[in-house]
């Protein structure tokens, strides 16, 4: 156990205990003490054996390890670094340019799918277009655009005995009859109903084309008046 020591004054202080002493032997060994630590230290090791022995301890593996001293590097570690640095490098490169093929890849297989329809697309229509350009033109040939009304092919008009020109709304059917018709314009009356009617037995039409078939439709009709002197 430590003995008590006087003070400089001549009162009793009670002397550094082993559990301060021991958490500082290390530092104390390095010499990283304050002087009134490095003065407790010192005067605690020369009244405790234990912690003298401790101490002791210390300093012998302190000098075995400067004894071993440090090992040197090999000559060539600069070299063998450089080495391994580069192929680190080298497969960083190798790992990268094959994420790139890869999204590369993967961008070319997402655009020919949609790219080969594009084009197979694109060659039926440029068909078509050739084959509607291409048709060779025939004398006296019905256009076959998507609708064309009836065309008058024969009829009188000119009806005796009205007053005026008679303007008529027909309906024709698809094999070139008359249907049924309404005056737009000019006289009506039973008499002038009469004459059209007749008229109309003797009128012919090409009947309407949808899509090139025939089909029904519309045709305006102008009848003029002729006034006939016995």
């Amino acid at each position: 156990m430590p003995r008590r020591a006087s003070g400089v004054t001549g009162g009793w202080k009670r002397v550094m205990d082993c559990k301060q002493a021991k958490s500082m032997l290390s530092t104390y060994l390095d010499g990283a003490v304050s002087g009134h630590e490095m003065r407790g230290i010192s005067a605690h090791l020369q009244n405790c054996g234990p912690c003298n022995n401790s101490y002791a301890s210390l300093q012998r593996t302190q000098a075995l390890l400067s004894s071993i001293g440090t090992r040197k590097a090999p000559t060539d570690l600069p070299l063998r670094l450089k080495i391994a640095i580069q192929q680190e490098r080298s497969r960083s490169a190798a790992r990268t340019l094959q994420n790139i093929g890869l999204r590369i890849e993967h961008a070319i297989n997402s655009f020919m799918l949609p790219a080969t329809a594009g084009l197979t697309t694109a060659v039926i229509m440029f068909g078509v277009l050739i084959g509607f350009f291409a048709r060779p033109e025939v004398a006296n040939d019905i256009p076959t655009s998507l609708y064309t009304p009836p065309r008058l092919s024969a009829g009188p008009y000119e009806i005796q005995g009205i007053d005026g020109p008679v303007l008529i709304e027909a309906s024709v059917d698809s094999s070139g009859r008359v249907l049924d018709y309404r005056i737009l314009s000019g006289h009506d009356s039973d008499a002038v109903r009469v004459k059209i009617d007749n008229a109309l037995i003797f009128t012919t039409f090409e009947p309407a084309r949808a899509f090139g078939a025939p089909a029904s439709g519309h045709v305006v009709l102008a009848f003029s008046t002729v006034n006939v002197k016995g």
